[in-house]
């Protein structure tokens, strides 16, 4: 058995032997915490984590798709090779996040924060990136970014 805690104060109690690899599809996860865990490889496709917070966690291969992100806070987590394509990233805070080799294609980022991000090999053609922080961000030749995008004028380095 894992627990989650939320900010509220509540604990929901899941029949998983590990957070690595769990599948929480299905799961209201709205304003969780998860704290210095290991979620690699773990299904929230599709799963409200709308205010979740995400401090440190490694989520290395983990499914996203199409879930509800707003306004989360996942600064200092690995998410290399996630998918978060088709998801709502509105005005979240992915701030020195590893999203090395991620799938953001098609997700929105309106107000969002990739400041100091490591975007090496990622596919970043998100929805609404001029609306979205760039600055200091990380990227490589092998990142794809939305076509026309210049992401060197909105303060991303190319290494």
């Amino acid at each position: 058995m894992i627990n989650i805690n939320f900010e509220t104060g509540e604990i929901l109690e899941l029949p998983f032997d590990s957070h690595s690899g769990a599948d929480f599809k299905g799961v209201d996860l709205h304003r969780a915490i998860f704290e210095e865990v290991d979620s690699s490889y773990a299904d929230f496709s599709g799963v409200n984590l709308r205010n979740a917070v995400f401090y440190c966690v490694n989520l290395t291969g983990s499914k996203m798709k199409g879930a509800a992100l707003m306004n989360a806070i996942l600064m200092g987590s690995d998410m290399g090779e996630v998918d978060l394509s088709e998801s709502n990233l509105s005005y979240a805070d992915f701030s020195h996040v590893n999203l090395s080799m991620a799938c953001l294609k098609n997700a929105e980022v309106e107000g969002g924060s990739f400041r100091g991000a490591k975007l090496y090999g990622a596919n970043f053609e998100v929805v609404q990136i001029d609306k979205c922080k760039v600055s200091g961000a990380l990227y490589d030749e092998n990142t794809v970014w939305p076509s026309g995008y210049d992401p060197e004028l909105h303060g991303a380095i190319r290494k």
